[in-house]
């Protein structure tokens, strides 16, 4: 599949003499030899790597309590160990009700997720409606969002990893091979008879997808840094603990991402089973027999690092080779067990960033990663399952209660049953009354319960199937509403800035893998638009700003109306704005809120660009009436053309018939276009009149209007003409 063409990368000014570039190679090995200084260096790294992993090694033990909090497992932490394993989920609930609150306040049910704002006033729809099309296929609301959220009141931080992926698929369709002859240099099939034939293709598909992290899977360095690119520029590195199956190191060597040499050594240490890297937690395998699956297979530990290295070249006159004296450069290495590289590469992405973005859930000065919400409240948790489980106990003795019995007065066994008769004296056989313990339990649970959710910030309306119990009035309903809207969008503002960095990814990656012809043929004219309004990183970051908008939907329903009346003051302000030498355009704001309303897709069609009437090539018309797609006729098309070119596609046939609803539209644009010719003639011929009159409706020029007629009376009333026969005296008349 050809990614790219080549007449993105040659200059305007000379098309020659770069037509035969390629784009960069950025997937050159770089380690070398095995006595390289490059691998000199990279041993050294690893050694870093492994004290850093084993420095954060305590906040991944605390993070598997976390883990245990939620999941509802009970662990050595609890103080009290009777019979009773009771677990309430406190914790659960209160994750379970933010992830739920947050994910729909950043998908709102419009649709609408992203935002682009452009330094030209213009926004690429096609671009975003692509984006949203990419949402919806990797289910990011309830795949990434929903887990993103839960890891980061657990462990206190978001990471996340973008990739693009492709996957091949064969697809099987009937075709009609018959008498075919060549028009307008295409082979088209002729009328006669048709043999039907099955035909099978491949295709290839590639779409962005986003990985949710585990925090201790993850190590940036220096730990002091602010952000994932300080850390970067600064010497640091970015580490992401991978663990490969073997098929997943195949796959790797087949993709040139791992040596063949070194991945075939690794293949046979995992037969032998080799793990490495012992430093790291395996939260996967936990939370996989958390929920009843054991987790088992051949597993390497492999290290997915992202660092600076001096490197010389520019990937196409020259390949990139390591060098002490070369410019720093961002590279991806990774380390298989034993800490023995496995391969280096230049950063394969064009825009040239680290795939992972990581953020804090709340920022600490001087430190890199966050503190975990649930940690001031664990305590807590443990506080209520050893109040329920005392009570529960409690309650079991209170149910089978201990007998004190005189030995001297009966050796016979006492048997307890309904209307049961005991032959010993009544004063020697007494049974211990234990204390019921359940009021103070549910006391203990409903304080832990009210002190968690005021910690996490949860509130009655966020829980299913309760309310609060008190009388308020309306307007304190209407206060918490909006205190609990301001809270939720700033809590939200974190992950809103993360999904902001993913959408930029998403076009960036767009622009450097995806098919331009496969788009077509998959969305017809939305494809061909975004075809010509490929993005490339450079205007990603400066021409075009993508940004996630789902969250400010709740938020900006009040602004739109103030712009709405905003607007209105304006218009009726022009005559001392242009007095001033300001000028009002709506435009900008006509298409902002078009595509608020409507959506990336129907927007361009409710508010059409000028550039949308541009002519389109009727061949390439053809082939999209031939693949189903339903197109609209262009104001600036040659219709005479365009017939001829859709009646020789109609000889083939027109079983879907949108190539007849084309062609009717275009006799239709032909008949409005000779009106308007007709119109434009009648008019210059009345303003060839020396004395032309005025238009309809209005009145003469230097002629006085008239009074506006009287408001019309209400029913029964008397006219003024009838008011002597009803007895009243006459109305005088205006002379």
């Amino acid at each position: 599949m050809s990614l790219v063409s080549d007449a993105e990368f040659m200059p305007a000014d000379e098309p020659s003499a770069l037509a035969e570039k390629r784009p960069p190679r950025r997937d050159a090995d770089l380690l070398g030899r095995r006595d390289s200084p490059l691998r000199r260096r990279l041993e050294k790294l690893a050694d870093t790597i492994a004290k850093g992993f084993h420095d954060q090694s305590e906040r991944s033990d605390a993070q598997m309590d976390y883990w245990d909090a939620y999941n509802c497992v009970l662990n050595s932490q609890q103080f009290y160990d009777g019979d009773a394993q009771i677990f309430i989920p406190i914790i659960r609930d209160a994750i379970e009700a933010r992830a739920t609150r947050f994910v729909n306040q950043l998908f709102p049910p419009g649709g609408r997720y992203v935002e682009a704002v452009a330094t030209d006033g213009t926004q690429p729809f096609s671009i975003i409606a692509l984006i949203d099309h990419y949402i919806r296929a990797g289910k990011l609301d309830t795949l990434v969002a929903k887990a993103l959220v839960r890891n980061g009141d657990i462990e206190g931080h978001y990471n996340i990893c973008i990739d693009w992926v492709e996957w091949e698929r064969q697809i099987v369709s009937r075709q009609a091979s018959g008498p075919q002859a060549q028009i307008a240099g295409q082979m088209m099939q002729m009328p006669g008879e048709d043999v039907v034939d099955i035909v099978s293709e491949d295709i290839t598909e590639g779409m962005p997808v986003i990985e949710v992290l585990h925090d201790s899977d993850v190590l940036v360095m220096p730990a002091s840094a602010d952000t994932l690119s300080e850390a970067l520029h600064a010497g640091g590195m970015a580490v992401i603990a991978r663990r490969w199956s073997k098929s997943k190191l195949e796959q790797m060597i087949e993709r040139d991402d791992v040596r063949g040499e070194e991945g075939d050594a690794l293949l046979e240490e995992m037969e032998a089973g080799a793990k490495g890297h012992s430093e790291n937690r395996d939260v996967e395998k936990k939370l996989a027999e958390d929920v009843g699956i054991q987790k088992k297979g051949a597993e390497a530990v492999v290290w997915e690092v992202w660092t600076m290295l001096p490197l010389d070249g520019d990937g196409i006159d020259k390949p990139f080779r390591y060098s002490e004296k070369g410019e720093r450069r961002l590279c991806r290495v990774y380390f298989g067990p034993g800490r023995r590289p496995l391969g280096c590469v230049r950063n394969p992405n064009w825009n040239d960033c680290c795939p992972l973005l990581s953020e804090p859930v709340q920022k600490i000065s001087g430190v890199f990663k966050g503190k975990s919400p649930v940690e001031p409240i664990i305590s807590l948790q443990y506080e209520a399952n050893d109040a329920a489980n005392e009570g529960a106990d409690a309650a079991h003795y209170a149910a089978a209660p201990v007998v004190f019995r005189d030995p001297s007065a009966s050796s016979q066994p006492i048997i307890l049953n309904i209307g049961a008769i005991i032959d010993v004296p009544p004063n020697s056989v007494q049974f211990a009354q234990f204390p019921d313990l359940t009021p103070r339990a549910m006391t203990r649970i409903q304080y832990c319960t009210q002190a968690i959710f005021q910690s996490l910030g949860v509130n009655p309306s966020m829980l299913p199937q309760q309310t609060s119990s008190s009388r308020r009035n309306q307007a304190q309903v209407a206060q918490e509403q909006q205190v609990d809207l301001l809270t939720t969008a700033e809590a939200v503002r974190v992950l809103s800035g993360i999904l902001s960095d993913a959408v930029a990814w998403f076009v960036d990656l767009d622009y450097q893998h995806r098919d331009a012809d496969l788009a077509v043929r998959a969305f017809g004219e939305m494809g061909e638009r975004a075809k010509m309004e490929a993005v490339p990183p450079l205007q990603n970051r400066d021409r075009y700003e993508f940004r996630w908008w789902g969250n400010e939907a709740a938020r900006n329903a009040q602004q739109q109306q103030q712009q709405i009346g905003w607007l209105n003051v304006a218009q009726s302000l022009m005559p001392v704005l242009q007095q001033q030498g300001y000028e009002l355009d709506i435009a900008p704001v006509l298409e902002a809120s078009a595509g608020a309303v409507f959506g990336p897709r129907m927007a361009p069609l409710v508010l059409k660009n000028i550039k949308s009437k541009l002519s389109m090539d009727p061949q390439l018309e053809n082939e999209l009436l031939a693949t189903g797609f339903e197109l609209p006729t262009h104001a600036l098309d040659e219709d005479q053309q365009h017939m001829q070119a859709h009646q020789q596609v109609m000889q083939m046939g027109d079983p879907t018939g949108v190539i007849r609803v084309h062609m009717m539209r275009h006799v239709a644009q032909m008949k409005m276009k000779q009106q308007a010719q007709m119109q434009q003639a009648m008019q210059q011929q009345m303003a060839g009149r020396d004395q032309p009159g005025p238009p309809p409706g209005r009145p003469q020029p230097g002629a006085t209007p008239g009074q506006p007629r009287p408001a019309k009376g209400p029913p029964g009333m008397i006219h003024r003409d009838r008011m002597p026969m009803a007895g009243a005296l006459p109305m005088p008349r205006k002379t």
